[in-house]
């Protein structure tokens, strides 16, 4: 295990600043993630880390050691690719054998060492079957064991599960987020999936732009969002506009001629009176009775249902402004039908407007 450290990592390709000036640490076996939108840079930033490109400025560390400079085959790193990069011609023994190959490990350590990582997958009894011979869940399993057998300081895997369908995905996710933990190896993970990201890190860093916009645990990320790009790319949610009418522990915010009441998302955030300001709302934090706590009551129009299993989820139109609520699932409620609900002012979200892009 290693603590690996970026200390103002910058990367240009052109025009395109992929990397922007990041700093952060990942931990001694940390199951930490990159996630933003396509083209955010979080690829770019992972490939600096294992090596396959060099930033233009800044440091990289693992432990107190400076790997900047280093390449790829000295850095002691094991990567799970999107395509998982398979040799077709060789068999699933030769695949998952080919790092030890080329480091010369002895043929008697090598057969022993690799037989160990197959078990460790689950494709025990498939060594001399070939990739096109193999599912999609097989062939990113046998990714994943070439990148373990040769003992890596550091597992990097880069959208891993995009390929597979839905539920296959669900499956290897949790497969590999059991495995990081049971060999305690620190991992740094690339995905454009909210959901992924949520259930597999330990810690997550939102990336836009090149920018680290913000890390912390998943629980800290969704319901403490320090931005408006961060609060609207993960989870869903409605958002309104409004204007800070009080400022205090918490925030009224006025909207036409209603008001409701949050508290800031961040104590670094300095919103004062008349600040335009974004209220975020996730649907599933609202109710249709009237709770206990201190809350906002709302009202609207239905104008869209939908059964969806676990929930029902109502569109409200309230003074054009159109909010989602994730119901219980026995609820039926008439298309038309003027409604009241409720949302906690501690799950009333309330950041500085910005543009998101």
């Amino acid at each position: 295990m290693v603590e690996v450290a970026l200390k103002e990592v910058t990367k240009r390709f052109g025009e395109v600043l992929a990397a922007d000036n990041i700093t952060l640490k990942v931990n001694n076996g940390e199951f930490f993630t990159f996630l933003g939108p396509s083209g955010c840079g979080k690829t770019t930033t992972l490939r600096i880390i294992a090596g396959l490109e060099f930033p233009d400025s800044g440091k990289l560390f693992f432990d107190d050691d400076d790997v900047t400079n280093l390449p790829t085959y000295k850095r002691n790193t094991g990567m799970v690719f999107q395509n998982y990069a398979l040799w077709p011609h060789m068999s699933v023994f030769d695949n998952v054998a080919y790092g030890l190959k080329i480091r010369k490990i002895s043929k008697e350590e090598a057969k022993e060492r690799v037989q160990k990582v197959l078990n460790l997958v689950n494709l025990a009894g498939l060594e001399n079957r070939y990739p096109t011979q193999l599912s999609g869940g097989q062939q990113q399993r046998v990714a994943l064991a070439r990148a373990l057998v040769i003992e890596p300081k550091v597992l990097l895997f880069d959208e891993p599960l995009s390929n597979l369908d839905a539920k296959l995905r669900l499956r290897m996710r949790e497969e590999i987020k059991d495995l990081q933990k049971r060999l305690k190896i620190t991992t740094i993970y690339v995905t454009h999936d909210q959901e992924e990201a949520m259930v597999i890190s330990d810690r997550i860093a939102i990336q836009n732009k090149g920018k680290i916009l913000q890390v912390g645990t998943p629980t800290e990320i969704y319901n403490r969002p320090q931005s408006l790009f961060v609060a609207t790319f993960i989870g869903g949610g409605s958002l309104l506009e409004g204007i800070a009418d009080k400022v205090g522990e918490k925030i009224q915010v006025k909207i036409n001629n209603s008001a409701i009441q949050g508290t800031p998302s961040s104590d670094e955030q300095r919103i004062k009176e008349g600040d335009k300001v974004a209220v975020v709302l996730r649907p599933e934090n609202f109710v249709l009775e009237k709770p206990r706590s201190t809350s906002n009551q709302l009202r609207g129009i239905v104008e869209w249902t939908a059964f969806v299993g676990s929930r029902t989820d109502v569109r409200i139109n309230m003074n054009e402004r159109r909010l989602l609520i994730h119901a219980p699932p026995d609820i039926m409620i008439p298309v038309g039908k003027e409604v009241t609900f409720y949302i906690s002012q501690e799950d009333t979200i309330i950041l500085p407007m910005e543009e998101v892009s």
